[in-house]
């Protein structure tokens, strides 16, 4: 097995840091498929980069099959700063793709990961919930056997945000998955686990590495998620955290109580919209929320179809 790291140039910085990116390359003991990792695009989402770090390390002692080629952070900066834009131009890097060589900075450092994943057989892109919550699920984008083989209960049926790295990759013919995992800093062990293994996971089922993927006992595909966010902000108090996570209950379910901080006044309920109503994002049970953020994503388990 043998490793790399490159750093390629992106661009010189007003504070004078010449910007690179970091790409670490490993090669199997025989030959095989690409597949291209990537983490950290959003710097809000560190959970993200500590599992590529550690899905590197467990693969430097198997006898792999041809290269995985991973960029374990896309975007330093915004993880400097734990934002999920890009602080130097305030742009959200995966709306960006494929990127622009002339363009701002976002875009060239768009046009670097392209060109670095853009030549792999298949890729992963890791991604989390952000500070404040939680997720637990997988973007399939048309690649039904490569997601379901990554082992995630849920399973999201629905096209590639425009301007996503997911986006030009299926576009190009790129067999591509999404994970959605993890943050809030809520059960980290158990989502590093999960996202190590679901990586693993992959590189089995497309014959870079021997044994069959772990699956669980039941996989859902959903076509239908919906965003639960409050009317108004507040503090958010909630019976439900991470561990109720892909757990069911019915339409009309409390889901939380919005209080003013100042008058402690009830501002606003918010109930399950399903008569299965699957958790797939949720926040501690108690945080401070304002107007439109996001305090549960809940997926249609009535529609939900098994694999």
């Amino acid at each position: 097995m043998a490793r790399e790291l490159q750093m390629i140039p992106v661009a010189t910085l007003a504070n004078g840091h010449a910007f690179a990116l970091g790409v670490h390359t490993l090669r199997g003991v025989a030959d095989g498929p690409c597949l291209g990792v990537v983490a950290g695009t959003h710097g809000d989402e560190p959970l993200t980069v500590e599992t590529v770090r550690r899905l590197l390390d467990e693969l430097e002692a198997l006898p792999l099959r041809g290269q995985v080629r991973a960029i374990a952070c896309t975007n330093p900066y915004a993880l400097q700063a734990l934002t999920r834009n890009t602080p130097v131009d305030m742009a959200n890097l995966n709306r960006v793709f494929p990127g622009d060589p002339d363009g701002t900075f976002s875009e060239q450092l768009a046009h670097a990961i392209w060109a670095q994943v853009g030549s792999c057989d298949y890729l992963i892109d890791f991604h989390g919930s952000g500070n404040d919550s939680t997720v637990d699920y997988v973007y399939m984008h048309g690649a039904l056997e490569l997601a379901r083989a990554f082992g995630c209960e849920i399973l999201r049926d629905a096209p590639a945000h425009p301007g996503s790295l997911s986006k030009i990759a299926t576009d190009a013919g790129i067999p591509t998955l999404v994970s959605e995992l993890g943050g809030g800093q809520q059960r980290n062990t158990h989502y590093l686990r999960k996202g190590i293994r679901g990586g693993l996971n992959v590189l089995k089922h497309v014959g870079m590495l021997d044994g069959e993927p772990e699956l669980p006992a039941r996989q859902t595909i959903v076509e239908e998620i919906v965003t639960i966010a409050p009317h108004h902000g507040g503090l958010m108090v909630s019976d439900f955290d991470a561990n109720d996570l892909l757990r069911s209950v019915p339409a009309g379910t409390e889901l939380a109580r919005i209080y003013n901080p100042s008058t402690l006044e009830e501002l606003e309920i918010l109930t399950a919209p399903f008569d299965e109503s699957i958790f797939v994002l949720l926040r501690e049970r108690f945080s401070t929320v304002d107007v439109g953020d996001y305090s549960f994503m809940i997926a249609n388990g009535a529609t939900g179809r098994p694999v």
